[in-house]
Order: C-alpha cells, then sequence, then structure tokens
C-alpha cells in the first residue's frame, strides 16, 4: 500500500493565491460586534439558595442543555439590569 502524502499548507495557499478575487466576494466584518469579544469579565462567588428554587433552574437548565449558572445570570439580568434600561 503506497503511503499517502501529507497535505503542504504552503502549496495550498499558494494555489488559493492564484484564484481570481471575484472568488471570494468582499465581506465587512466590524470584529468589535463578535460576541466570542464582547465576553463580560465573571466573577465566582458562593451563594446560597433555596432548594426549590435550585431544581427549578437546574430542571429548566438541563431540558435546554445549558448550565444553570448562564440561566441564572440571564434571568438575574433581565430582572435586574433590563427593568432599569425600561424604566
Amino acid at each position: 500500500m503506497a503511503k499517502m502524502k501529507k497535505p503542504n499548507l504552503k502549496q495550498a495557499l499558494k494555489k488559493v493565491d492564484t484564484l481570481p478575487n471575484k472568488l471570494f466576494g468582499k465581506i465587512d466584518v466590524d470584529l468589535s460586534t463578535l460576541p466570542c469579544l464582547k465576553k463580560i469579565s465573571r466573577e465566582k462567588i458562593t451563594a446560597n439558595f433555596d432548594s426549590d428554587v435550585l431544581e427549578a433552574i437546574r430542571s429548566i437548565a438541563e431540558k435546554n442543555d445549558i448550565s444553570y449558572s448562564t440561566l441564572m445570570n440571564d434571568v438575574l439580568r433581565k430582572v435586574f439590569l433590563e427593568k432599569k434600561k425600561v424604566g
């Protein structure tokens, strides 16, 4: 059996460079709008919640395949921060 040749990145990039620009189009991206670059800093704390509240939050988080801490953060943000913006 013949050994497969490893792909050569430099050769591939040279081939791409020879292609006409019209194949690639024009994309204008404002990097500052990308969510991955606009992450809000997080702070770790210890908090105590009633067990029924945690059970409800964990149940909703599991059904939606997200972490319960993310869900709690989103709910708290909506209640405490977005209400201030409204009125």
